[in-house]
């Protein structure tokens, strides 16, 4: 946007005089601005305002001055703060030296004096399972007082373990693994807060969870409509009732099924008629009597009634109506128009039984060609009923809905990055919502698409329902069971510890409780699995028997780091 600017006004006073000289117009009186008066300050308020903001300061100054006089003071004369272990342990110097790196006597301490307790073994990496010093190759590592050996088992879990999903690693380049951290005694560990847990043997579960909707199994499902156009006379299955195939559902008077028995009936006539005249004229042929040329329109004209009776039949038989041709063709006339006039309403007769609080149908039976019955294509429940008596329905129309609901299906929305894990076969626990019954199952399909806005993939599973409690379009939730063992080797989520290389459990020294045997820890290396109800799996690390710190185990963490970060053991300096 251009903005214009005015050019400024020139002051009056400084006006050009007429006659050209530089004279000044004396200024009004009424326009004089009035000199503001300065009364002169005293010096004494400056100095007492600047003397009184460097006393202010003067505590401080001291204060930083004498905590810098005495940490120079320390330094130079080898202060030190009393061992974290002494401080736990309660109990005082009373000459004893402590060991500045480890918290112990320096006279017990078994990390600056090896030779005071066996040498620990050397850990070396597993690469089968990712650990140092792996108790499933090198079962003499374990700390249990009997010697233990692992079963094939243990090394087949381990491995189905590892291959089912990606695990916590260890770094191979972690020195922690074999390192002793030690008590001053067993009153001190108790008052840093360090419990101990055996290590055991325990169900394990591993599983992807995923909302889950019930449906109809959809190849076990139908909708019932009549073969062709028609009125309903009669319904006797509601909904509710199980059905077997072939049962009778409802009555329909159906104008096509009377143009068809007529159709039928007049072609087996005519074919017939034709049959005997080709006969006739075969016997008089040889004679001469006859032209061949009539035998041979004889005999075509009965080909073309054969055809039209053939097409009869497949009319009937499109309506789901079975015609006995054989039967038909070898009838005599009035025997023949019974057959074609009964065709269909077998089914109605067998089904009187149903009709038994109501004769109407049986008479209607006796009385109408049209009668068209509607059965159940496959054995289960009816879930639905559109029909009434009455009504006008067409062929295509639903009438009932069917569904065998022994089984169902259970749709489970599993994430994307989940899917890949899930397997035909694979077993699922679905709990309905509102119910505290699981049901199980097995999975009987996979998507092979991505839900573009939920990024979720459809599993679907096949659940039992034999006693119905499973509903149509009803939620819950499903878990896809990957794997289930009941003996894995677990212990206490808080045993388990990182070091910033390798996962870590801190196993107790076997001979802990003997006399005169010094109170230490073994740090092992251990390969992480299912978490469950506050416990891990251990695929690999340590054995059933050992015995682990569990609660305060992050104190062994952190000495562990202190001596491993510090400048190293400094006893006898």
């Amino acid at each position: 946007m251009n903005q214009h600017l005015a050019p400024p006004e020139m002051p009056r006073s400084e006006a050009v005089p007429s006659s050209g000289t530089s004279a000044a117009r004396p200024e009004p009186a009424a326009t004089r601005r009035p000199t503001p008066s300065v009364e002169p300050r005293p010096a004494s308020v400056g100095f007492r305002s600047r003397l009184t903001s460097v006393v202010s300061w003067l505590p401080p100054v001291l204060v930083v001055c004498g905590l810098a006089g005495v940490a120079w003071y320390g330094h130079h004369h080898d202060w030190k703060l009393p061992p974290v272990a002494s401080v736990i342990g309660g109990a005082s110097d009373g000459g004893v030296t402590w060991c500045a790196s480890h918290g112990v006597p320096e006279a017990e301490c078994i990390v600056c004096d090896p030779s005071l307790i066996e040498p620990s073994p050397t850990h070396e990496f597993c690469d089968v399972h990712g650990v140092h010093g792996c108790v499933l190759h090198q079962p003499e590592l374990a700390q249990t007082k009997t010697p233990i050996e692992p079963t094939q088992a243990d090394h087949d879990r381990a491995e189905r373990a590892l291959a089912l999903l990606p695990r916590p690693e260890n770094l191979p380049i972690s020195s922690s693994a074999g390192a002793r951290v030690q008590f001053a005694s067993l009153d001190a560990m108790r008052k840093a807060g360090v419990d101990v847990e055996p290590v055991f043997r325990s169900t394990v579960t591993e599983s992807i969870g995923a909302a889950g909707e019930i449906r109809y199994d959809e190849t076990k499902t139908a909708w019932v409509s009549p073969a062709a156009d028609g009125i309903v006379r009669r319904v006797v299955a509601d909904i509710g009732d199980w059905v077997d195939t072939g049962d009778l559902l409802a009555v329909v008077d159906c104008q096509q099924l009377g143009r068809l028995k007529s159709t039928l009936l007049s072609a087996i006539l005519e074919e017939r008629l034709k049959r005997v005249d080709l006969t006739r004229l075969q016997r008089l042929a040889p004679s001469g009597a006859i032209p061949a040329r009539r035998v041979i329109e004889v005999q075509t004209d009965l080909q073309q009634a054969t055809v039209a009776v053939e097409q009869a039949v497949r009319g009937f038989t499109n309506l789901g109506l079975q015609v006995d041709l054989e039967r038909l063709r070898s009838a005599d006339a009035d025997e023949a128009t019974s057959i074609v006039r009964d065709i269909g309403t077998d089914l109605l007769e067998s089904n009187k039984r149903l009709a038994a609080s109501d004769d109407r149908l049986t008479r209607s039976i006796e009385k109408n060609d049209n009668l068209l019955a509607v059965t159940a294509p496959l054995q289960g429940r009816i879930v639905e009923r559109l029909t009434t008596v009455g009504e006008v329905v067409d062929r295509g129309g639903g009438m009932f809905r069917i569904a065998d609901t022994r089984t169902v299906w259970l749709d489970l929305r599993v994430p994307a990055e989940d899917a890949s894990h899930a397997r035909i076969g694979m077993p699922v626990r679905y709990q309905p919502d509102g119910s505290t019954q699981p049901q199980n199952g097995s999975v009987t399909w996979i998507s092979s698409d991505v839900d573009r806005q939920t990024r979720t993939v459809r599993v679907r599973a096949e659940l039992p329902n034999e006693d119905g409690q499973l509903r149509n379009e009803s939620f819950g939730h499903g878990e896809i069971i990957l794997r289930s063992v009941d003996d894995a080797i677990v212990v206490p989520e808080n045993a388990v510890q990182w070091d910033g290389a390798s996962h870590l459990v801190f196993v107790r020294d076997a001979r802990f409780f003997d006399d005169g045997r010094p109170k230490f820890f073994v740090a092992r290396s251990v390969r992480p699995g299912a978490r469950q109800d506050g416990m891990i799996e251990i695929i690999a690390g340590v054995l059933p028997g050992e015995v682990v710190a569990s609660q305060g185990s992050d104190v062994l963490r952190a000495q562990l780091l202190r001596g491993n970060l510090g400048a190293g053991c400094t006893c006898g300096l």
